[in-house]
C-alpha cells in the first residue's frame, strides 16, 4: 500500500475518534454557557433526547458571569440543556443583584435535584441543606427561583441564622419558609417554633411558638400572628400578635411587644414559698433591660388573693410589687373570706 493511502486511512480513524468523544462531551463544549469535567465515561443515553454522566462537575454560565456549579454523582442532561437532573448534588448558586454586583451565594446540597436552566429554577429533595451568608436553611424539599431570588422550604423546615446588630443567633422551625435573600426577609408558617439565644451566656434566652412568623434581619425585627406564646425565664405570656425588637434588649426601649387578648402568667418565690401572678390586657410591653412589663387596655392583674385593676400597670420581674402609674386609675384589692 502506498504512503498516500495509509495518510487517508489514519485521517480517517482521527475523525472517527473526534466525533465519538464529541458525541459525550460535545453537548457542553458547544454551549459558551456550560462545561463539564471530571466526568467518567457516560453510561449509554436512555434514548436520543438526553445525556447521561457519573461523578460530573457541571458548570453553568450567565452571559459570561458563572452562575451555577453543579457537582453529582449522576447527571442527566436534556438535549437542549435545558433540564438538568443530578444525585446526590453539592453545589453552588451564584448571585448578583439588580445592578450586577455579586452578593452572597447560596450553596446547597441534597440527595436529588431537578434544575429548569431557562428559568433558572432549581428544585432540591430529600435532606436538603442550604447555606446563604450566616443563614443555614434544612427541609425535606427546596424550591430555588428566579436565579436565588425566591426561596421555598417545605416539610421539617428548620433555619438557624445570626443577627448582625446584635449576634443573636435565631433557631426556628415550622411547617413551611419563604426565604428572600436579596431583602434578608424569611416568612415561617404552621407549627412555628423558635428561640433567641443570647451571645452572652449570662443574658436570658427567648422562645416563641405562632402560626405564622416574619424576620426582617435588616431592621432586627421579629413579627408574629396567630396563637402566639412567649416565654423569657418564669415569665410566660400569650396573645394573637406579638413583636419582637431583637436590636433594644439592652437599650430602654420595649424589646417584646403583645397585644389582642395578651394573657401574662408569672412564677415568683417569695418567703421561700412560690407565687403566681396573672395578668390580663389588651397590650403589653416589655422592656428586659429593666425588667419591666407594662400592662395597657384595660389591665387587670391577680397577685395571690389580691386583684389590681387600672388603666396602666406596671409590674417588675421577680418582684411582688405592682405599680399603676396613672392618677386616675382604680385600684381594688380583694381578698377571699377565710374558709372556716
Amino acid at each position: 500500500m502506498k504512503l498516500g493511502q495509509y495518510t487517508i486511512i489514519a485521517f480517517f480513524v482521527l475523525i472517527t475518534a473526534g466525533l465519538s468523544v464529541y458525541s459525550w462531551v460535545g453537548h457542553f463544549d458547544e454551549s459558551e454557557n456550560n462545561s463539564a469535567e471530571k466526568s467518567s465515561e457516560p453510561v449509554k443515553n436512555k434514548d436520543s433526547d438526553e445525556s447521561y454522566f457519573k461523578v460530573v462537575d457541571y458548570y453553568l454560565l450567565d452571559g459570561g458571569k458563572p452562575f451555577l456549579q453543579l457537582e453529582a454523582s449522576e447527571l442527566t442532561i436534556s438535549a437542549q440543556n435545558t433540564v438538568v437532573i443530578g444525585f446526590n448534588p453539592n453545589g453552588v448558586i451564584y448571585r448578583r443583584n439588580q445592578k450586577g454586583l455579586e452578593e452572597e451565594p447560596i450553596f446547597f446540597s441534597a440527595k436529588n435535584s431537578r434544575g429548569l436552566m431557562t428559568n433558572k429554577e432549581l428544585f432540591l429533595e430529600d435532606t436538603v441543606d442550604v447555606k446563604v451568608g450566616t443563614s443555614n436553611l434544612k427541609s425535606d424539599k427546596m424550591n430555588i427561583y428566579n436565579g436565588g431570588k425566591h426561596m421555598e422550604a417545605t416539610g421539617n423546615v428548620k433555619t438557624t441564622s445570626f443577627d448582625a446588630k446584635t449576634n443573636d443567633r435565631l433557631s426556628i422551625t415550622s411547617d413551611f419558609a419563604v426565604y428572600r435573600p436579596e431583602q434578608e426577609f424569611f416568612e415561617y408558617q404552621k407549627n412555628v417554633r423558635g428561640q433567641v439565644q443570647r451571645a452572652r451566656q449570662y443574658e436570658e434566652n427567648v422562645t416563641f411558638t405562632t402560626d405564622l412568623l416574619t424576620l426582617s434581619a435588616p431592621e432586627s425585627l421579629v413579627e408574629m400572628k396567630g396563637n402566639v406564646a412567649f416565654k423569657k425565664g418564669n415569665l410566660d405570656a400569650s396573645s394573637n400578635k406579638g413583636t419582637v425588637f431583637l436590636e433594644n434588649y439592652n437599650k430602654k426601649l420595649k424589646y417584646y411587644s403583645l397585644s389582642d387578648d395578651v394573657r401574662l402568667q408569672e412564677t415568683l418565690t417569695m418567703d421561700g414559698k412560690p407565687l403566681v401572678r396573672k395578668a390580663f390586657a389588651e397590650k403589653l410591653e416589655g422592656f428586659i433591660s429593666e425588667k419591666r412589663v407594662v400592662l395597657t387596655g384595660l389591665p387587670k392583674v391577680f397577685q395571690g388573693r389580691d386583684v389590681i385593676k387600672g388603666n396602666r400597670i406596671i409590674i417588675r420581674e421577680n418582684i411582688e410589687t405592682v405599680e399603676v402609674d396613672d392618677a386616675n386609675t382604680n385600684i381594688t384589692l380583694e381578698r377571699e373570706k377565710e374558709k372556716l
